[in-house]
This record gives C-alpha cells, structure tokens and sequence, in this order.
C-alpha cells in the first residue's frame, strides 16, 4: 500500500488534535508504537515513508478507522466522507429533570440533586 501526502497530512492533523484533547506526548506514544520519538517525529513529518504497520497501530491507539480517515483507502473502497452524521448521547443524572435547553452547541442540563443532611 502506498499511503500519499495527503493520508500523511491527515494522520499529522488528526494526531495534534488527539494529543491536545488527551494530553499525551510525542515520548508517550512513540513508545506505544514501539519507535523512538525522532522516528515518530521523522513520520509524522513526512521525513520517513508511512508504513502499513505504523498507520494501523497509530489508528488503533487513538481510536480512529484508517479507512474512514485516510483519503488513499477511501478512495480504494469508492466512498466519499459525508459532510455530517447524526449521533446520538443518552446522560444519566443523578437526579430528577427540571430543565433541558440547548445554546448553539452546548446542551444544558438542569436537575434536582437529593443531598442527605447528617
């Protein structure tokens, strides 16, 4: 498999945002990924060819489906990315509802909460 610049660029963007959500370092992952962090660095870069190997664990640790992420495999399977998808978040709180209203992206959740006085 040959990955291109763009699945490189991809991989690049996809890991600063995994590393700024979920605070982990460059030395932390290159040892997951059993390299050192100039090898990790040198691929990220584009300095060293991406490796099958490499893409594979890389988008197992971070939680990410290289087929759906890397331009190249989409383009091998036929698909194109959708520009959106619904999901869906089921909450559980502890304790009973008063409120639901939602501000732009953000759902605010009102509740009553039992606290027990000793």
């Amino acid at each position: 498999m040959q990955y291109t610049e763009q699945d490189r660029q991809v991989l690049h963007d996809t890991w600063m945002s995994y590393k700024a959500k979920m605070r982990v370092t460059q030395i932390e992952m290159a040892k997951r990924l059993g390299v050192s962090q100039l090898v990790f660095s040198d691929i990220l870069r584009g300095s060293v060819p991406l490796e099958h190997r490499f893409v594979t664990q890389f988008c197992s640790y971070i939680g990410v489906d290289p087929m759906l992420t890397l331009p190249s495999l989409r383009n091998q399977m036929g698909g194109e990315m959708p520009n959106s998808v619904t999901l869906t978040n089921t909450f559980i709180v502890d304790g009973d509802i008063r409120n639901v209203r939602y501000e732009g992206n953000q759902l605010v959740v009102e509740y009553v909460h039992s606290v027990e006085v000793h």
